[in-house]
């Protein structure tokens, strides 16, 4: 020890050198435990993604075109993260209520991958957020991913209960309107509504079963990737893969929009319709809108498309929420870098928002059961 200090005082420059290698690797070390708690970004090699598509939690259905796998678990694998996702009986990503006495009221979400809760985690879902909150009700997640208003529609439709029905909330999406006039999405078919006559027929029924259904499920490691040993080992440093990320898109352009259809009166239609179904069975319907992610990270010049949802749901006497402002306000990030579904921090987000914005119930039942605000 004593001979290292008289050999730095020998040489200064070499001591100032290795000063300044001890700060930098303290900083880089803060920076690290910084990322890690405040945004992390964990790396998942290419190899490992599988996203689980036909096969894996989706089948194909005649009358919705697809629907959850019942009782399925799989590991889903993204860019973004790691998740077990796991169904109920009835195959939705939620749980066995059906086995319980129905004495609570309930309460129906309706909805595509954001509240079928697409990259994060059972817990971390805003439906089981609000569930928490909910002690009077049993909450009901209906949703799969890659709904869009009409499968809503047919699923809410279909399910059937014994219990009071208190509130029916759909999640809208700004592809929902796109996907409600469109015979066929990600590959898949699917039923599309028509105004006929001034009224709503079902067509496209029963879905052609598209190839796509009968192909294997996808496996970790079916799709070619070029190796990284050395690359993938440095880049499981959140912030040397944050860094990477960051210059690997440099000056890229942000992906178009979804197309928007031309006009929205089959969106509007099917809107009535749900409200109308949900009336029909003793409950108000609430609208929640989900903004862009373009539209949060300020990409976007257009007008949210929320407020033409807005308008349309003020018509029919719809409670509508725009989520926008919640995230606006949002300090830390809420959506994932790639893809355009939201972290357990946007989950959270949207929880607190839909929490505080919207009318809920009193609960009904033998228990008198209280909302836990």
């Amino acid at each position: 020890m004593a001979s290292s200090s008289r050999f730095l005082r020998r040489h200064p420059g070499l001591a100032r050198l290795a000063l300044a290698l001890a700060a930098l690797t303290g900083c880089g070390f803060l920076l690290e435990l910084g990322i890690r708690v405040l945004d992390p970004y964990p790396y998942v090699p290419p190899a490992e993604v599988n996203r689980t598509q036909h096969g894996n939690l989706s089948e194909y259905d005649a009358f919705l075109g697809w629907k959850g796998v019942p009782a399925a678990r799989e590991l889903l694998v993204t860019p973004n993260a790691r998740v077990l996702l796991e169904h109920n009986r009835q195959g939705f990503r939620d749980l066995e209520l059906e086995d319980r006495a129905p004495r609570a009221p309930a309460i129906v979400f309706l909805g595509d991958s954001f509240t079928w809760g697409y990259e994060v985690a059972h817990t971390d879902m805003f439906v089981n957020l609000l569930r928490r909150r909910l002690a009077g009700f049993e909450v009901f997640n209906l949703a799969h991913r890659g709904y869009g208003t009409d499968q809503s529609l047919l699923t809410f439709r279909s399910w059937q209960s014994e219990r009071h029905l208190a509130l029916v909330v759909l999640a809208f999406c700004e592809n929902d309107i796109w996907e409600n006039n469109s015979r066929e999405v990600y590959r898949k078919a699917k039923p599309k509504f028509a105004v006929v006559g001034g009224e709503l027929s079902l067509r496209n029924v029963p879905v052609p079963r598209v190839e796509a259904w009968d192909a294997a499920p996808a496996e970790p490691g079916a799709s070619p990737a070029p190796p990284d040993p050395l690359g993938g080992l440095l880049l499981r440093s959140h912030l040397v893969h944050d860094l990477s990320y960051r210059l690997h898109n440099l000056g890229e352009q942000a992906p178009p929009p979804y197309r928007r259809a031309p006009d929205l009166e089959l969106t509007a239609r099917l809107l009535e319709a749900l409200r109308d179904e949900a009336h029909d069975r003793g409950a108000p319907l609430q609208v929640v809108a989900i903004p862009t992610k373009d539209e949060i990270q300020g990409r976007s010049d257009e007008p949210p498309y929320q407020e033409s949802i807005a308008r349309i749901c003020a018509r029919l006497d719809v409670a509508f929420l725009d989520l926008g402002p919640a995230f606006r306000a949002a300090r830390l990030r809420t959506y994932f870098r790639e893809g355009m579904h939201w972290t357990a921090r946007g989950h959270a987000v949207a929880a607190d928002a839909i929490w505080s914005g919207i009318a809920w119930p009193s609960p009904e039942s033998d228990a008198d059961p209280q909302v836990s605000r």
